[in-house]
C-alpha cells in the first residue's frame, strides 16, 4: 500500500472525528431546533460552515432566527414511492402472484365461506328487492324467493334470474289457462241458458196448444 493513501485515510478520519465532535456539541441545538420546527433530530440540518453561531444559540427564539436566516434548514419528508406496490396490487387483481408458493393459511383463513355466503345473499337481495321495487314480481314472490336464497336454493345471480323469469312464465301460463277455463265456463253457462229458455218456450207453446 503506498504511504499517500495512509495520508488521505488518517485526513479522513479527522475530519470525521471534527465533524462528530461538532455534532456532540451541538446536541442541544438540534433537539431544540427539532421541538421548534416539530419534526424528528434526523430531519435538522445545521450549517457547519457557521457552527459558532449555533453554539451560541441556547433559546427557541435564538434557533427560529436562525431557521429564518437559512443556517438551521429542516430536511424534506423522505418519498416512498407507490407506484411498484401498485403495480404488483394491480396484477394481483389480475390473478397474478396468487399461486400454491405464495399462499400462507388455508382456504378458510383467506376467504372465510361465511364471508362469501354474506356477499352473495347480499346480491341476490339485492337483485330481489330492485326486482319488487320495479314492479317485475309482485310481493308474495318476492317473499317466497327471499325465503328460498336464505335456503341456500340459488348458487348465483343469474340462477335467480332464470328462476324469477321462470316463474313469471309459469305464472303467466296458469293465468292464460283460468282465464281460458273462465271463457269456457262461461260459454257453457250461456249454452245452458239458452237450451233453457228454448225448452221452456216449447213447454209454453206446448200448453198453449193444449189449451
Amino acid at each position: 500500500m503506498r504511504p499517500q493513501h495512509h495520508v488521505f485515510k488518517a485526513l479522513h478520519s479527522l475530519k470525521e472525528y471534527e465533524f462528530d465532535l461538532i455534532q456532540a456539541n451541538l446536541r442541544t441545538q438540534k433537539r431544540l431546533a427539532a421541538s421548534v420546527l416539530k419534526v424528528g433530530k434526523r430531519k435538522v440540518w445545521l450549517d457547519p460552515n457557521e457552527t459558532t453561531e449555533l453554539a451560541q444559540a441556547n433559546s427557541r427564539q435564538a434557533i427560529r432566527k436562525l431557521f429564518k436566516n437559512g443556517t438551521i434548514v429542516k430536511k424534506p419528508a423522505t418519498v416512498h414511492s407507490r407506484s411498484h406496490a401498485r403495480a404488483v396490487a394491480e396484477s394481483r387483481r389480475g390473478g397474478r402472484h396468487m399461486g400454491y408458493g405464495k399462499r400462507k393459511g388455508t382456504a378458510e383463513a383467506r376467504m372465510p365461506t361465511q364471508v362469501l355466503w354474506m356477499r352473495r345473499l347480499r346480491v341476490l337481495r339485492r337483485l330481489l328487492a330492485k326486482y319488487r321495487d320495479s314492479g317485475k314480481i309482485d310481493k308474495h314472490l318476492y317473499h317466497s324467493l327471499y325465503k328460498s336464497a336464505k335456503g341456500n336454493t340459488f348458487k348465483h345471480k343469474r340462477a335467480l334470474v332464470e328462476h324469477v323469469i321462470q316463474a313469471k312464465a309459469e305464472a303467466a301460463r296458469e293465468r292464460a289457462l283460468k282465464e281460458e277455463a273462465e271463457a269456457r265456463r262461461q260459454r257453457n253457462k250461456a249454452a245452458r241458458e239458452r237450451r233453457a229458455q228454448r225448452l221452456s218456450e216449447k213447454r209454453e207453446a206446448l200448453l198453449k196448444d193444449q189449451e
